[in-house]
């Protein structure tokens, strides 16, 4: 094949490329070869099962494409438009706008360089298969493919990582609400530890009692009124004294305790009485 037949292959490529990714080609260089770049979106079809991002698949055609491989490069699209919004925040617009990058979330999966490494391996590996045909379509469906399940892959073992720490702690907060399970051994030794707890206990409030009591001393007031005590209760028995100073009101009148309505008693009648009948008695001697 002549120099101007590989042209014209490669210039019938570029053409159909263009119309396949029409916002997605970039031109770069036409001579010495014809050097372009393609955009490829990786996601998964409206699925939501992976964060979406964007490769870029460089191609530098060789004098003798396709009939052998073309050199060719892949980047990730984002670092490099991360690159760019850089620039603009150091000297102002670039032309290619952006922002900051996207959070990431939890289950949130990207490539990595290694990603990138191994997507390339495999692009080679399906070019060579194709050797003597138009082939960078085939190597753009490729990457597609093969990064979105490398992504897929990473998104499954961030989510499972995830549902795994959620899983511990949930297990750990119900763990709070278990108590110790209780044996006959565990229970003796509690006991043990809890019966010499309240023993020192006791010997501590023994000490403190003791010492308080040294501290303020007998007292000749006090001394004095319990030898009187003791000396008054013979017997277990109070004597009338006692009994008067303890209970005030058996110094006052029994009449205090008379309620209303009962009814008063001459004891006056009850003498006359007994005199009539001594009287009688003596008639009858």
């Amino acid at each position: 094949m002549t120099d101007d037949r590989y042209k014209e292959e490669q210039q019938n490529e570029v053409d159909i490329l263009q119309s396949i990714y029409p916002t997605e080609f970039e031109e770069i260089a036409t001579d010495p070869q014809y050097k372009f770049s393609i955009k490829i979106p990786i996601d998964d079809d409206g699925e939501d099962e992976i964060r979406p991002c964007v490769v870029k698949l460089v191609i530098e055609y060789t004098p003798t494409y396709p009939d052998e491989l073309p050199e060719f490069d892949l980047v990730l699209a984002d670092d490099e438009d991360g690159e760019d919004d850089e620039d603009d925040e150091d000297g102002g617009d670039n032309g290619h706008g952006g922002g900051a990058k996207q959070q990431l979330g939890e289950t949130d999966a990207t490539l990595s360089e290694q990603d990138i490494e191994d997507m390339k391996a495999r692009a080679r590996e399906m070019a060579e298969e194709t050797l003597g045909m138009a082939m960078v379509f085939s190597m753009a469906t490729t990457i597609k493919e093969t990064c979105a399940d490398r992504l897929r892959e990473k998104t499954n073992e961030l989510k499972r990582i995830r549902e795994l720490r959620i899983q511990k702690e949930i297990e750990a907060e119900q763990a709070k609400f278990v108590g110790t399970l209780v044996t006959r051994a565990n229970f003796l030794e509690w006991k043990e530890k809890f019966d010499r707890e309240m023993s020192e206990r006791n010997l501590r409030n023994q000490a403190d009692q003791t010492a308080a009591a040294g501290r303020r001393g007998p007292s000749a007031g006090s001394g004095a009124a319990l030898a009187g005590a003791a000396g008054s209760k013979k017997d277990g028995k109070l004597s009338g004294r006692e009994l008067f100073e303890q209970d005030r009101a058996l110094a006052q009148s029994d009449s205090k305790f008379i309620a209303d309505g009962d009814v008063s008693v001459d004891a006056s009648l009850f003498a006359k009485e007994e005199d009539i009948s001594d009287d009688d008695d003596d008639d009858d001697n």
